[in-house]
């Protein structure tokens, strides 16, 4: 593993063969909370042959509201594994499994 002796790691996989890795030192975007039912999302584009990534609002966000996005752990070895406290309503309990989408009537 990885980062087998961090309590807290902040890693998000740039494609199949690089991740970036900002435990120890990245940007403030590096303590940006996973949530079932995000606020924010990634998208990712190629500048000049390197990978970027960027986190964009998926809707107008006040301030002082919490910054989430979908952390889509599957690619994490053991990722079904770690409990999900996010609390959204269609929360999938777990940050390997798929948050399950219910329609609200």
């Amino acid at each position: 593993m990885i980062c087998a002796d961090l309590k807290d790691v902040y890693i998000i996989s740039v494609d199949g063969n690089d991740i970036i890795d900002s435990t120890r030192k990245g940007s403030l975007a590096r303590f940006i909370n996973h949530s079932c039912s995000p606020n924010c999302e990634t998208s990712k584009w190629i500048v000049s042959g390197e990978t970027r990534v960027g986190i964009f609002a998926k809707q107008d966000i006040s301030v002082g509201m919490e910054l989430t996005y979908e952390y889509n752990f599957e690619w994490y070895y053991g990722g079904a594994n770690v409990r999900c406290l996010c609390g959204a309503t269609n929360c999938s309990l777990f940050l390997g499994a798929k948050c399950r989408r219910f329609r609200v009537t």
